[in-house]
């Protein structure tokens, strides 16, 4: 059987235990910042320094974060041995991150807390930029936007667990951080039986050289669009998702106690509408080949949502606004990290797909500043008269968005159902 038929027959297990690599790892960061590393700052530090602590520790995670996918990409594009490239950094860094998040369960000071927590992030990370970078190994050119979607969509499953055993075992949040990385080990244990094989797309040998450096150009410039669209649906989503709880008590129900179910049940219409429309969007992306039309609706619907939180006055509206831009935001990252996949130059898929990780990153140091900013712009909130300014900062989020569809010219050529074909010719696989 030649080697390219092998690749378009990977079984759907293998993309099931890759999605289930991105469930455990993203699960194992969740209950150390929801719960642990706040109550272990609380415990260790007076009341006006512990929100200090806290913030600085999250900002030297996200760094190492930053630091670490593209890092841990390229060392595996350069790995080789018995276990191949990717899975030494898969089961490494869930190993390592194990033992970095027992030391913070038990850590007793802030050095401890903060070191353990950079040290989570640096091999959770590299499990998460080698399971990607495999998923591109593994899954043909026509599968890519199904395979995407669950992959995409299991990232945001993983968080829910730690978050309902958090709430659940309040007393318990350091037994309850160990559930997930303890999960992590054995799901990438199982995760090491994936064959690897190496993708090689390089340009064929009777092409002429000019010609060869005009394709690889066409690729990075596509890859860098596909970059910066990642980057503004982010940075629009984190906008539009920033303060809803103040949101709520501001111009619903004046109080927090009874804003604080409202907030919770908008966070849950909008990662639920990302789970549905990064598995909805994908599957039909990949049915229908060309990806424009969803970076295209993607980016109008998160903006609507946007300008229908920025005038919102009841629950209903936002919990309809919160789904709306989760469905959007979930589409747009499925179709872009196949996109991403079909533009990879050819033995590089590591360093690129953690490239492309950091334009998730860095909107998650960025945006809070830029949000508290934004709520200070004007003269307040036009609708609800308080200080705080809702409409300018949820507009803000909506033009964002659409800013994303600016990129769609770079990204049209590789984004045309007939890439699909191409791709797919080009894509050939031997063992690693």
């Amino acid at each position: 059987m030649p080697p390219a038929q092998i690749t378009a027959r990977q079984p759907r297990r293998v993309v099931l235990l890759l999605a289930a690599v991105n469930l455990v790892a993203l699960g194992s960061l969740t209950a150390p910042v929801v719960a642990v590393m706040p109550l272990k700052f609380a415990a260790l530090l007076p009341e006006d320094q512990r929100a200090g602590a806290l913030a600085t520790a999250l900002a030297l995670g996200s760094a190492a974060a930053l630091v670490s996918n593209p890092l841990f990409g390229a060392l595996s594009d350069r790995t080789r041995g018995r276990l191949g490239r990717r899975r030494p950094w898969m089961l490494g860094g869930v190993l390592i991150g194990f033992a970095f998040l027992a030391a913070l369960a038990s850590a007793d000071s802030v050095t401890a807390v903060t070191a353990s927590w950079v040290g989570a992030q640096l091999a959770v990370n590299a499990t998460m930029a080698a399971s990607t970078a495999l998923l591109a190994d593994s899954v043909a050119e026509q599968q890519r936007g199904s395979a995407s979607g669950l992959f995409t969509a299991a990232a945001f499953v993983g968080t829910l667990p730690p978050l309902a055993l958090s709430a659940l075992f309040p007393r318990h949040v350091e037994a309850v951080s160990l559930l997930m990385p303890a999960l992590a080990v054995v799901v990438v244990g199982a995760a090491m039986m994936i064959p690897e094989r190496m993708p090689a797309r390089a340009a064929p040998p009777e092409i002429a050289p000019r010609r060869r450096e005009r394709a690889r150009f066409a690729g990075s410039r596509a890859f860098a669009a596909v970059w910066l669209q990642r980057f503004a649906m982010q940075a629009a989503f984190s906008l539009a998702a920033a303060f809803t709880l103040y949101l709520v008590i501001d111009r619903m129900t004046g109080d927090p106690v009874t804003a604080t179910p409202v907030a919770m049940i908008a966070t849950l219409c909008g990662g639920s509408g990302i789970v549905v429309g990064a598995v909805i969007g994908g599957t039909w992306a990949s049915r229908r080949g060309g990806y424009l039309p969803f970076f295209t609706a993607a980016g109008v619907g998160l903006a609507a949502a946007a300008s229908v939180r920025a005038v919102a006055e009841t629950p209903v509206a936002l919990w309809l606004a919160a789904a709306a831009g989760g469905l959007a935001v979930g589409t747009s990252l499925a179709v872009n990290l196949a996109l991403a996949m079909r533009v990879l130059p050819a033995r590089r898929e590591g360093v690129y797909l953690g490239v492309l990780n950091v334009a998730e990153t860095i909107p998650q140091v960025v945006v809070p500043v830029a949000a508290a900013a934004l709520l200070r712009a004007g003269a307040g909130d036009p609708i609800s008269g308080a200080a705080d300014n809702y409409t300018v900062l949820y507009a803000t989020a909506a033009v964002i968005a659409l800013m994303s569809l600016l990129t769609l010219p770079a990204v049209r050529r590789a984004s045309a159902p007939d890439a699909v074909a191409a791709a797919a010719r080009a894509t050939v696989s031997t063992p690693a």
